[in-house]
């Protein structure tokens, strides 16, 4: 049987086949995807991963404005690299973008 995916431990992982990583998905149809996506060149791969990463900032950010309705963009903003990053990068980001609007 196998184990469930450790994200702690996935750079120690000696192959993403050792996990399944879906449990809504069928072993079958999971080892389908793994077979496709070894098809797939590193560029491809990559290309993919910024997709996905991109899909993930528009729906947070989405789901930011209707739970923050009356925010400003930058509200907006600061909410969504709390969400990304952490509070402290958020701080951090936060300032730069009060000093920016100031420098204008």
């Amino acid at each position: 049987m196998k184990e469930k995916l450790d994200l702690n431990g996935l750079a120690r992982m000696s192959s993403y086949k050792d996990y399944r990583l879906s449990f809504d998905t069928t072993p079958e149809a999971e080892d389908l995807i793994f077979e496709l996506l070894d098809k797939k060149s590193p560029a491809e791969r990559l290309q993919m991963v910024s997709q996905m990463n991109a899909t993930v900032r528009t729906l947070a950010m989405s789901g930011l404005r209707e739970r923050y309705p009356h925010d400003t963009d930058s509200q907006l903003r600061i909410r969504l690299v709390e969400l990304l990053y952490g509070v402290d990068i958020a701080d951090e980001f936060a300032k730069k973008l009060k000093n920016s609007h100031h420098n204008e």
